[in-house]
């Protein structure tokens, strides 16, 4: 174990520091990511902050939950490309190239400055050279972390004004229920430690939905699975439409994802879209703003007194709603 100072913590006027323990056997802690040039990350811990290396364990939480569903559901690991800003998946998109950073910037790209992206797809310069042109101008990433970061790439990364840092692992790769975090989390709070096991728990879709289906689902359970309670995420064709996260009464999140939705112009993708909550609808008022908008189904799961009420108003509106015991499948995060 040994501790290292960052450039700061939270906010600049924190000092920050990283405690670093030698023996992890996760392949994708972050003493096993390198720079482009082979060096490990932590050998750059002055330009970094508390901020970026929580974005960078967020991203890393996303992409391994998502990559979980699909091995679990579909049978294969998709191109992925994730952005976490303040803790927090804005944009995420699946398919079958580097396509995936073009449309996960261009999902968000009012939001998309200063965050973090996470991709199991490798940066090659030729790669760089596209996501330069993707980002815009003056739009830099606050870190990329990719299973190749080819040296010619780092060129394309520079910021007039602090680092964007780049994190490699081949391991990103080869993502899938193994990949899940398997060590203890453990938060500190004033006079001990708290400690909990990851979240086991990996979703299984009903066998007669479609796999177009089945993939926005899993997209949607990912993401949501790793942003900070309580949460409502949308997919529509494979692209997150909206993510609400962090409310303290589920009605006000499927009002602020079909919010977010009209501010995005993305208010018709709604229609025949994939929701998933992290945990049950307390009442029937949540599910309403989401069935108006003619969302196709819905994963929750279930411990409300007013289960067969929510079921019975989502029947009314043709939703396909999919739950499991709240003891098994509440996925709550971020606390």
């Amino acid at each position: 174990m040994g501790t290292i100072a960052l450039n700061y913590g939270e906010n600049p006027q924190q000092r920050g520091f990283v405690t670093v323990d030698a023996g992890s056997q996760d392949p994708l802690a972050i003493t096993r990511f390198t720079t482009p040039e082979g060096t490990p990350v932590l050998s750059d811990a002055a330009s970094m902050s508390w901020s970026t290396l929580k974005e960078f364990d967020t991203s890393l939480e996303v992409i391994t939950r998502v990559a979980a569903a699909y091995e679990a559901n579909i049978g294969e690991v998709p191109k992925m490309a994730m952005l976490t800003t303040h803790g927090c998946p804005l944009s995420a998109v699946i398919g079958t190239s580097d396509s995936v950073i073009k449309l996960a910037i261009e999902n968000e790209f009012r939001s998309t400055f200063g965050s973090f992206l996470v991709t199991n797809v490798d940066i090659t310069e030729q790669t760089a050279y596209k996501i330069r042109q993707w980002m815009g101008q003056d739009r830099p990433f606050l870190g990329i972390a990719a299973p190749l970061i080819e040296p010619a790439a780092a060129a394309y990364f520079v910021r007039r004004r602090g680092k964007c840092h780049l994190l490699a692992n081949p391991e990103l790769r080869n993502l899938g229920r193994h990949a899940l975090r398997q060590e203890l989390i453990s938060h500190a709070i004033r006079g001990a430690t708290v400690s909990q096991q990851p979240n086991p728990f990996v979703p299984t879709l009903p066998a007669e939905w479609d796999t177009a289906l089945k993939a926005d689902m899993c997209l949607a359970w990912g993401v949501c699975a790793a942003s900070p309670s309580s949460c409502i995420s949308v997919v529509k064709d494979n692209m997150l439409i909206a993510n609400a996260a962090g409310h303290v009464q589920r009605v006000t999140a499927s009002e602020n994802v079909v919010q977010h939705a009209k501010l995005t112009q993305r208010t018709q993708m709604l229609n025949g879209a994939a929701v998933c909550s992290d945990s049950y609808f307390s009442f029937a008022d949540a599910l309403d703003h989401l069935a108006r908008s003619k969302v196709k189904a819905v994963f929750a799961t279930s411990g409300s007194v007013h289960d067969n009420a929510i079921r019975a108003h989502a029947e009314k509106f043709d939703i396909l709603f999919h739950t499991v015991p709240d003891r098994e499948g509440r996925i709550f995060y971020g606390h």
